[in-house]
C-alpha cells in the first residue's frame, strides 16, 4: 500500500473512532527540530508561509490551503493530496472549504499551539473544537519503510556534516565560516534544513548559535549537528580538539562516552525512557559529577525527534515514565559541563529496534584530535 493511501487510511480510522466530523492539522510556517511537524509529516509537504493547513473530513475528502497562493504549486508536486488549493484570505477560505467538505460539529485540530486566536475563535464558531495531536501522533507512531530509509539518509548527512566538521576545523577560522562549511556539506549530501549549534575556545559554557570568533590551537570546538531529510531528523554531538588533546581531557571526555554506551544498553521497546537517562546520570555520578547531572550544567539527556517519537517537544530525563517503542527515533546524549574542562559534546540518534537500537550514524562518537 502507497504511504499515502496509508496515511489516509489511518487518519479516517482515527476520526471515526474519536467521533470527529474531520481534521484540521494546522502550520504557520515554523521550523523547530524538537517540536513535531504535524502538517509536514500528514501532507508530505514542508509549509513556508504563515497560514497552512490540511482539510480532512471523515468521507476520505482532503484538501491542502496555503499561503503565499503561488506555493500551491510546488505543495502539489510535493505531497500525495491532489486538491492544494493557495489563498490570499485564509480563514475565508478555510470556513468555506470546511464548510463544502459537510464538515459541522467535532472539529479536530492538530497544531493547535500554532494558531492565531482569530483563526482558532472561526472554527469554534463552526463546531466543537477538539484538540487532536494525538492523532497524528498515533499514525507516526508506526514508522513505514520509506520514514526509516529517509531517517537512514539523513544519518549519512549527519556523517558528512562531521566530516566537514573535521576538515573545515582550523586556527583562523570563524565560528560562522566552519558552520558554514558544515552546512554546505550537508547540503551537498541531501539535507532539506539543518539546524546546528557550536562553541569553541578552551573552557565551553554551552553550544549556541555561531559567533565571529575565530578558532584557535589548542581550542575545543563542540558542535551539534542536526539535518533534516524530508522531515526526518538525525542529530549528533561532536567534540574536537584542535592540537594534542591532555590526559585529563581525555579522561574526562571517556566518562561521557561511557555513560553514551551504557545508556544505549537500556534503549528497548517497553522499558521506560526513564531508564536511558539514570543509566547515564549513573555512570558520570559514580565518576563524582553527580552535581553536574542536572541544568544549567547540562539540558537533557536525550530527546525525541519528530512526529511519533518519545517525548516530541520536551526532554528525556529521570521522569519520563513513557516506554520505548519500536520505530521510535531518539536523539541519546549525555552533553554535559565538567568544571576542569567545560562543557564537553558527545551523542548520537538510534532508531528503535524490536531487540535494542540501530545506529543511524557510522561515525564513532570519540574526542577528535585535529593536527595530530
Amino acid at each position: 500500500m502507497k504511504i499515502e493511501q496509508l496515511k489516509l487510511d489511518r487518519a479516517i480510522h482515527l476520526l471515526i473512532e474519536r467521533h470527529l466530523d474531520g481534521l484540521i492539522v494546522y502550520s504557520n510556517g515554523g521550523k523547530n527540530i524538537l517540536r513535531p511537524n504535524y502538517f509536514h509529516y500528514f501532507s508530505g509537504c514542508k509549509p513556508l508561509g504563515p497560514q497552512n493547513a490540511v482539510i480532512l473530513s471523515k468521507s476520505k475528502r482532503a484538501a491542502l490551503l496555503v499561503t503565499p497562493p503561488w506555493d500551491s504549486f510546488r505543495c502539489s508536486s510535493r505531497g500525495w493530496i491532489r486538491d492544494v488549493r493557495g489563498t490570499f484570505r485564509f480563514l475565508d477560505d478555510l470556513i468555506r472549504t470546511i464548510k463544502e467538505f459537510g464538515i459541522r460539529d467535532n472539529i479536530g485540530v492538530s497544531g493547535a499551539e500554532e494558531m492565531n486566536i482569530e483563526v482558532y475563535e472561526g472554527l469554534r464558531e463552526i463546531g466543537y473544537v477538539v484538540l487532536a495531536d494525538d492523532i497524528i501522533t498515533e499514525m507516526a507512531k508506526d514508522k513505514t519503510e520509506e520514514e526509516i530509509e529517509k531517517a537512514r539518509m539523513a544519518g549519512k548527512v549527519a556523517d558528512a556534516g562531521y566530516k566537514a566538521f573535521i576538515e573545515s576545523s582550523r586556527p583562523g577560522i570563524t565560528e560562522y565560516e566552519l558552520l558554514a562549511e558544515i552546512e554546505i556539506a550537508m547540503r551537498k549530501a541531501g539535507s532539506d534544513d539543518n539546524f546546528n549549534l557550536i562553541s569553541s575556545g578552551s573552557h565551553n559554557q554551552a553550544m549556541h548559535p555561531p559567533t565571529d570568533r575565530r578558532l584557535r590551537e589548542g581550542d575545543l570546538i563542540i558542535a551539534e549537528i542536526s539535518p533534516v531529510v524530508d522531515g526526518q531528523v538525525v542529530q549528533i554531538c561532536r567534540t574536537i580538539v584542535l592540537g594534542k588533546a591532555t590526559t585529563l581531557l581525555i579522561e574526562k571526555y571517556e566518562i561521557l562516552v561511557k555513560a553514551l554506551r551504557e545508556s544505549l544498553k537500556t534503549i528497548k521497546p517497553g522499558i521506560a525512557a526513564s531508564s536511558m537517562a539514570v543509566a547515564m546520570n549513573k555512570v558520570i555520578s559514580e565518576a563524582g559529577y553527580a552535581k553536574y547531572c542536572a541544568p544549567p550544567y547540562m539540558r537533557a539527556r536525550g530527546h525525541g525527534m519528530g512526529a511519533g517519537s518519545i517525548a516530541p517537544g520536551g526532554v528525556i530525563d529521570e521522569d519520563t515514565h513513557a516506554p520505548f517503542e519500536r520505530g521510535q527515533v531518539v536523539v541519546v546524549h549525555p552533553n554535559q559541563y565538567i568544571p576542569e574542562t567545560g562543557y564537553l559534546a558527545c551523542g548520537e540518534t538510534v532508531l528503535v529496534t524490536e531487540t535494542g537500537v540501530e545506529r543511524l550514524v557510522e561515525s564513532l562518537t570519540v574526542l577528535y584530535e585535529k593536527g595530530v
